[in-house]
């Protein structure tokens, strides 16, 4: 992420109307972290815009594997142990009876982080 004053030229198609857009221009909370992006025109107006719906509109217009490379996946494979246990009562039940249940546990997931990348996938574990 950029942290300091950035601005970017945005050119148009036909190389005539250039317009820029600007991230922490001031020294405010309001607009720092890029939180809010300044958007200056040809014809000197400005608007600004959160950072938020400028990626909603990426997400929009984007193909499946634009969308899926602007939000981060993560992969997480559960663990399962299966075994059975036996107890022996003492009381109740005849006694020396011996009952045995199947039990199934969950083991702690792995949790890996997928980055999707010129179609291939980098992952990093947890």
């Amino acid at each position: 992420m950029i942290d300091g004053h950035e601005k970017f030229k945005m050119e148009d198609l036909a190389g005539k109307h250039d317009w820029f857009m600007e991230v922490n221009w001031e020294d405010d909370k309001k607009t720092r972290d890029c939180q809010v992006i300044k958007l200056t025109f040809p014809n000197g107006d400005t608007a600004f815009t959160k950072k938020d719906h400028l990626y909603s509109v990426l997400f929009a217009i984007g193909n499946p594997k634009q969308q899926a490379e602007i939000i981060p996946q993560k992969l997480t494979r559960s663990r399962w142990y299966e075994t059975t246990v036996g107890v022996k009562a003492k009381k109740d039940i005849r006694k020396g009876e011996q009952i045995i249940f199947p039990v199934k546990f969950s083991l702690p997931a792995v949790e890996e982080e997928v980055i999707i990348k010129n179609n291939q996938k980098l992952i990093t574990s947890f």
